[in-house]
């Protein structure tokens, strides 16, 4: 009876739900990728940043580009940034000192291809410059350079980089972040490197300026993220480290001055983490979500709006799956059940819920959305499983360990689509699909001591 419940009220709660494969949060704006590949956002699109949006204000995901080519998203302050299917990189919105990488510092809102590559990976951009990681593992950057931030040398510091230019000659980069006017890597060796200005010795060493990628701290590194002048990255053992600035509590070392050095953030282990201006987040492999730092639009999510400089469990559900922060004051956090979860500041209408103005200090659902490539409900590894996911035509059902069992599928208005029954301990079931309407659908598999619930795209 537990189980039926949960089952109706998991459908009510994700009726009329969009789901998409991948987010992104920058500075008022959320992008989105649908399942089919086209590109949708919210929040604030005056810049240019949704593209052609007609206010500026978004209030709901609206189509950016309708096109089933997009194949990643990358949020920046005041701009967006995506990949193609073919691995070509494209960019709209604010071109200050050219860190669209177009060719010219005039901003636009029509989605622009920046050069003729096609094998970028990864791009993350601060207010004025940006810094794209290549599948071959090279590094390039575009836009203000007059701090170093692009690495290019002593002496050879200037304004505007119009175009991508390699940064340094390795090509065994693998994660890149970007603070105010710094640029840090990683490599495959789990070395950390950086250029640019050296607030807060964030490199491990004094020098106002960095003029080429230089060693820093320690090793063991795997990924990374930045902040305004500080670091969180996690080593290859799972744990968690801060550094640079913390005037706000951002390092979560216990007071508001920051660390020289990296300051480990408890002994747990995280599987996600990410850094908003001045704030941090992580989610522990128990699931259970922690935020400190600035606070004052009540964006760290625990209902107040006091800064926080430790760690601080936001409720108490232990379901956390990713946790998004980009720019000052929103957050975007999603639950291993797909559900789409926003806090902080609502004032370009960056919830995505068709409000503007009523942030929130805790987390509240949208909805509105869901997510893809979360673990699926009530999971039992190995039972069941189906593919393609999304689908088109006919979706390929195996079963194992479940005789006799009641298989059964609905739609989000708990229309039953389709039900049989399995034959024999182990198989398979080739279920037609093509007539139903695109969506989300939930599989309902129930045998004589156990229920299983799984969820399905149709596009």
């Amino acid at each position: 009876m537990k189980k039926l419940i949960y089952f109706i009220i998991l459908i009510s709660s994700i009726l009329n739900a969009q789901c998409y494969q991948k987010i992104s949060v920058g500075d008022g704006h959320v992008l989105l990728l649908k399942s089919d590949n086209s590109l949708w956002g919210f929040g604030a699109s005056g810049g240019g940043q949704l593209a052609n949006q007609p206010s500026s204000t978004t209030l709901i995901p609206s189509v950016i580009s309708f096109q089933n080519i997009w194949k990643d998203i990358f949020a920046a302050q005041g701009k967006s940034f995506f990949t193609n299917q073919d691995g070509s990189l494209w960019a709209t919105g604010n071109n200050i000192y050219g860190s669209l990488g177009i060719n010219s510092t005039t901003s636009t809102n029509v989605i622009t291809q920046i050069g003729s590559g096609n094998n970028w990976l990864k791009i993350v951009g601060s207010p004025t410059h940006t810094v794209g990681l290549k599948e071959d593992g090279t590094l390039w950057g575009w836009g203000q350079n007059n701090d170093y931030e692009l690495g290019q040398g002593q002496g050879n510091n200037y304004l505007s980089q119009l175009t991508p230019i390699q940064i340094g000659t390795d090509n065994h980069w693998v994660d890149v972040a970007v603070t105010d006017s710094g640029t840090f890597a990683l490599k495959n060796d789990g070395t950390f490197w950086g250029c640019g200005f050296n607030s807060n010795v964030m490199l491990g060493f004094l020098g106002n300026y960095v003029y080429t990628l230089s060693q820093g701290h320690s090793d063991n590194w795997s990924k990374i993220q930045a902040g305004s002048f500080f670091i969180l990255a996690q080593k290859t053992d799972g744990t968690l480290w801060a550094w640079g600035s913390g005037s706000y509590g951002q390092v979560g070392n216990g007071q508001f001055n920051g660390s020289l050095t990296p300051y480990q953030i408890t002994t747990d282990t995280w599987k996600d983490f990410a850094t908003g201006l001045m704030r941090s987040y992580g989610i522990k492999t128990d699931g259970t979500l922690w935020a400190w730092g600035r606070n004052q639009e009540g964006q760290l999510g625990d209902g107040t709006f006091e800064n926080r400089n430790v760690p601080t469990q936001i409720g108490s559900d232990n379901n956390w799956d990713r946790i998004y922060a980009g720019g000052n004051t929103t957050t975007v956090g999603v639950k291993s059940d797909g559900s789409v979860w926003v806090w902080g500041s609502n004032d370009f209408g960056q919830f995505g819920n068709g409000t503007l103005n009523q942030g929130s200090n805790v987390p509240l659902q949208n909805n509105a959305l869901c997510t893809l490539g979360v673990a699926d409900f009530d999971d039992e590894k190995g039972s069941v499983s189906f593919y393609p996911n999304p689908a088109q035509d006919v979706v390929q059902f195996t079963y194992n360990e479940l005789p006799n069992a009641k298989f059964e599928v609905f739609d989000l208005n708990c229309r039953l689509m389709y039900q049989t029954k399995t034959i024999g301990f182990r198989g398979q079931l080739a279920i037609p699909v093509a007539q139903w309407s695109r969506g989300v659908y939930v599989f309902k598999i129930v045998s004589e001591n156990r229920e299983i619930i799984k969820k399905m795209v149709l596009n």
